[in-house]
């Protein structure tokens, strides 16, 4: 009887040797899932807010790093190398209202924080741009953009890094509601 109880014994250690660190790793890999859902959630509200407070008027360097103090646990100083935040001021360009297609707006300026590499996807500073989905706007109207980069580095599986590349890309656009009071 006791060699039956230490066999099974055995068994259930043998188990749980293999059975523990795969556990183990689908644990990390649920905790390493949300974080990543986590910060392209943040991401977007961090765009949504730095939006709505450039649009009503406040200075922009003010409202960019108020927004990133909200984030600060995706987007700090200690970690200026993974992001990239770029403000830019767009304006139709002078003519008619204009059709889906042939719309330019001028990027009046613009506004950098964060040092990973890149630019702007909306345009270079003082250049016509195109964009997408605004038509039908009148000339010399004003709108704010705030684009996000963002370089996800895990945490736990440093091999997941290796195998996918998650660089994520927010953008928003508001039109400048200051303007409109």
């Amino acid at each position: 009887m006791a060699g039956l109880i230490s066999k099974f014994a055995s068994r259930k250690m043998v188990l749980l040797a293999v059975a523990l660190p795969m556990m183990l790793l689908l644990a990390l890999g649920a905790v390493e899932v949300s974080r990543v859902i986590n910060v392209n959630s943040t991401l977007v509200q961090f765009t949504r807010e730095a939006g709505n407070l450039t649009s009503r008027g406040t200075e922009v360097n003010r409202s960019l790093k108020a927004a990133i103090a909200a984030t600060s646990l995706t987007l700090h100083d200690n970690n200026k190398q993974q992001w990239k935040v770029i403000y830019s001021q767009l304006r139709k360009q002078s003519g008619d209202a204009c059709s889906a297609k042939t719309c330019l707006y001028q990027v009046e300026s613009q506004v950098e924080l964060g040092d990973l590499k890149g630019h702007s996807h909306i345009g270079a500073a003082k250049k016509p741009v195109i964009i997408a989905g605004m038509d039908k706007i009148e000339p010399n109207r004003i709108f704010h953009s705030i684009e996000v980069f963002y370089d996800y580095r895990p945490e736990f599986f440093s091999l997941v890094s290796k195998l996918i590349d998650l660089k994520f890309y927010e953008k928003t656009v508001y039109t400048d509601l200051a303007a409109l009071r």
